[in-house]
């Protein structure tokens, strides 16, 4: 017990019990707190753990989300490089619902009669290059009786730059754009459009066609099935991680409903390799799609259309769903 001398009341602060109990009473509130029960500390740890776990796990999310929209940038390879445009081609542009203007060629079916409204194909070109690069694709239907529009999309040619990373939606929205222009021409007949897409364009002329009934018939050449099945065959094992899923030709063309498809594909195509055609027809022909498949021995990817058989079926196809001259 401490005690101030001659009945002094002691003064806090100072004499035996003063600065020194106070270190007294700050070191009993320190063991106080070093001897807090075992299961607080237990709860803390699990708590911590938990904290560290969810933080980890948001850091690679954030990662994959990232790594994600990088990726999907991969599959555009826009070419903005000046090109002429050939006698006999209009230049045409019609803007995007979110504002963007849009350059495509159109020709004009060669045989129609002035004022005739004639049967229009929508070419949806591939990944790289732009208007210019791809139009051989396309250009043998116009002796063969069908307008055809040819257009870049956002970021490609002369088309306005994107206002953000290249996205498959965005490029399925400048097909929808490219096919609400068609409809406001005079020389097409409105109820006579069909589409053709070429591997890259061939999912986004699906995607696009499957919610749209004006598109009458549907060419799909040297597509792939799905976004994130021809990434993982590109990136094994991480394709599946990195690309996210939507717009696949597969789930696409099970919503053709009556519409029928043509498939084209080269059996030697390195790029896009022919089972992705077979896996295509699987899903058409599962939805009750009334499908065909061309295939070529002769001809990979880039060179699809140098097979005459090829063009041939194309153009059949056109003539027997939309109309037109046959020869």
């Amino acid at each position: 017990m401490c005690s101030s001398g001659r009945g002094r009341s002691p003064r806090r602060g100072f004499g035996p019990c003063g600065a020194a109990g106070a270190g007294c009473a700050a070191l009993a509130m320190a063991e106080k707190r070093q001897r807090a029960p075992a299961w607080a500390l237990r709860d803390w740890r699990r708590r911590s753990v938990r904290t560290v776990i969810t933080l980890a796990l948001l850091a690679v999310i954030l990662t994959v989300v990232g790594a994600t929209r990088f990726v999907e940038r991969v599959f555009f390879f826009p070419s903005r490089a000046p090109f002429p445009t050939p006698a006999g081609i209009e230049d045409v542009r019609f803007e995007t619902p979110d504002g963007l203007t849009l350059h495509g060629w159109f020709a004009p079916a060669r045989g129609v009669a002035p004022g005739e409204r004639a049967p229009t194909v929508l070419h949806v070109h591939g990944n790289a290059g732009n208007v210019s690069t791809h139009w051989w694709f396309s250009e043998f239907l116009i002796d063969e009786g069908f307008n055809v529009l040819c257009f870049d999309y956002r970021s490609y040619g002369r088309s306005d730059r994107a206002t953000r990373g290249m996205r498959r939606e965005d490029v399925i929205t400048d097909a929808h754009a490219a096919l609400e222009y068609l409809r406001t021409r005079e020389d097409v007949d409105a109820d006579r459009i069909g589409i053709y897409g070429v591997s890259l364009g061939a999912s986004v002329a699906l995607a696009m066609a499957a919610d749209r009934e004006e598109v009458r018939a549907a060419v799909a050449g040297a597509g792939f099935s799905g976004w994130r099945r021809i990434a993982n065959e590109k990136l094994p094992g991480l394709g599946w991680l990195l690309i996210r899923p939507g717009a696949d030709a597969t789930d696409s063309v099970a919503r053709l409903g009556e519409r029928p498809l043509l498939i084209v594909h080269g059996t030697t195509d390195a790029i896009v390799p022919f089972r992705h055609a077979e896996v295509i027809a699987g899903a058409a022909r599962d939805a009750g799609v009334r499908v065909e498949v061309v295939s070529s021995n002769i001809v990979g990817h880039n060179d699809l259309v140098d097979d005459r058989a090829v063009r041939d079926a194309i153009t059949g196809f056109f003539r027997r769903e939309l109309g037109a001259r046959a020869e």
